[in-house]
């Protein structure tokens, strides 16, 4: 099920310079004549049509078409055909979306359903013209988006792996997670515009588009420490109720290990969260008998290496850019 979790062109149909800035684009890129008018369809449309969408009669050259500009999400491409398909009962003509910015995974969404859009300045799809065209793509990550912890986590095994390709069905394996949950980090990852997916017979797959050092610095803003909390627990009770495989040096003691200046107060390891069920306090009450424990968003098990957490987490977990701690290859 598709959820289309972005707006319309910013303003609407009666904002002249809005207008203007479409009727260039389309004028400079196709070389034709464009004009809107007013649409007299639009007064015999359902409310739940009308409160969605700006609309406006659009004359590109001698085809006449009708612009939509959404004012609020939409939401899936099933239904948004049931709307064409009643808008189309009041005049039989083709209907155009029109976009202030488009993701490449429901760019590919909309033309897979053959659903016409303009995405202004950057792109064309209106296949009753038997155009489609791109003159640039926008690959952004906004700086308030961060990634949910498990397709960092994911980004990080692809990074630390020598093959390009992440295979669907090995990552569920690897990661013990369902096909849903790699669905959706191989989705967060292809929105970037730095990885693209495919299949190879029946098998999804994930790569970068990119080196993988120039992918992580520019999706360091989407990164975000893997420590949900910290808690201070008695290292007997720590050894005790947990396997060894279980928990990873990490914090100051990790940094002892490669070498960097720290001091360790007490030693500390990191812990998937979600397994974790020993209870301690939220701060040190005694140096000598107790460890410091980070209960994290995801399995440190499945990056670290030799009983320590990986250097991206690392980094991470000190609030430091994430490559700080990286040995140079």
């Amino acid at each position: 099920m598709l959820y289309i979790d972005f707006k319309g062109y910013k303003g609407d149909f009666t904002n002249k310079k809005m207008n203007e800035q479409i009727k260039s684009y389309i004028e400079k890129i196709l070389g034709i004549s464009v004009q809107f008018h007013h649409w007299k369809g639009e007064l015999e449309l359902p409310f739940y049509i009308t409160e969605r969408y700006d609309m406006r009669l659009a004359e590109l050259d001698d085809i006449r078409c009708i612009f939509l500009s959404p004012k609020k999400k939409l939401n899936q491409i099933g239904s948004l055909k049931k709307q064409i398909r009643r808008i189309q009962m009041e005049e039989s003509l083709p209907v155009v979306f029109v976009f202030d910015k488009m993701d490449c995974y429901h760019r590919d969404a909309f033309i897979h359903a053959h659903l016409p859009f303009i995405v202004v300045g950057i792109q064309l799809y209106l296949p009753f013209m038997g155009i489609y065209l791109q003159e640039k793509y926008i690959k952004e990550i906004k700086t308030s988006d961060t990634f949910q912890p498990f397709t960092q986590l994911l980004l990080f095994y692809w990074y630390y792996q020598q093959e390009n390709c992440l295979y669907m069905n090995d990552m569920v394996k690897i990661l013990g997670c369902s096909a849903m949950t790699v669905t959706r980090a191989f989705r967060q990852l292809e929105e970037t515009g730095l990885f693209e997916t495919g299949k190879t017979g029946v098998q999804k797959y994930l790569k970068g588009t990119e080196e993988r050092n120039v992918i992580l610095q520019q999706l360091e803003d989407a990164l975000s420490t893997p420590v949900a909390e910290t808690v201070f627990i008695s290292k007997k009770e720590l050894e005790e109720g947990t396997d060894i495989s279980e928990r990873f040096l990490s914090g100051n003691s990790a940094l002892i290990h490669i070498g960097k200046d720290a001091e360790e107060e007490v030693p500390c390891y990191a812990v998937n969260k979600k397994t974790f069920h020993l209870s301690g306090s939220k701060e040190l009450l005694n140096a000598e008998t107790q460890a410091e424990v980070q209960l994290w968003k995801y399995d440190p098990s499945i990056l670290a290496k030799n009983g320590f957490i990986d250097p991206l987490s690392l980094a991470l977990s000190f609030q430091k850019p994430a490559d700080t701690f990286l040995k140079n290859d």
